[in-house]
């Protein structure tokens, strides 16, 4: 084939290659993370970072011996999933109790129900971005079944709103006295007015 014919077929080839290449993925690569690494439902030896696991089998798959080792299933953290820990940039709402997470035969373990913080959320933890202005006490927080314990009113940190810690970035312009606050029923703490 002459040179002068050649080059608009090279030139179509590097053109359908260029187009290929973004449609195909590699041109829009990301770091391997729990949203594109692909391992949410598999069954794994250790948890790897940016995920959380639902459930342990107690069986020999991972184990260097003739004893039972933990085998995960792991999971996405994602809204409203029930985990055996909890999982950075996410709080939970409530602790169950049963087997899916133990790793010792008849022994009950905790399940955290994983929420992403928004504003109004009751959750078992506070988080660094909000604050929080009121506790309230009761069993859905608890660590040890039938033992109350408290839970926090998620507050996005604002001008204005009253609260319970004065968040980074923030002071106050007034305090008032009440039970809004109290890590112990029925006992007064200081509240904030917040100003930033």
């Amino acid at each position: 084939m002459p040179a002068a014919r050649t080059r608009p077929v090279r030139l179509l080839f590097a053109a359908l290659a260029a187009l290929a290449l973004p449609l195909s993925g590699a041109a829009n690569a990301t770091p391997a993370s729990a949203t594109t690494t692909g391992l949410d439902g598999a069954w794994a030896c250790t948890v790897p970072s940016g995920y959380v696991y639902d459930q342990v089998s107690m069986n020999r798959t991972c184990s260097s011996g003739s004893w039972n080792a933990p085998q995960f299933h792991l999971r996405t953290p994602v809204d409203g999933l029930t985990a055996c820990l909890s999982s950075p940039g996410f709080v939970y709402d409530a602790i169950t109790w049963g087997s899916a997470c133990s790793q010792q035969p008849g022994v009950q373990s905790n399940a955290y129900h994983l929420r992403t913080p928004v504003d109004g959320l009751t959750a078992c933890m506070g988080t660094p971005a909000f604050t929080y202005d009121l506790i309230t006490w009761g069993s859905a927080c608890s660590l040890q079944p039938g033992v109350p314990s408290n839970a926090f009113h998620l507050r996005k940190p604002a001008n204005g709103i009253w609260a319970c810690e004065v968040p980074k970035g923030f002071t106050y312009s007034m305090t008032t006295q009440n039970t809004d606050c109290s890590l112990y029923q029925g006992v007064p703490s200081t509240k904030f007015l917040l100003l930033g």
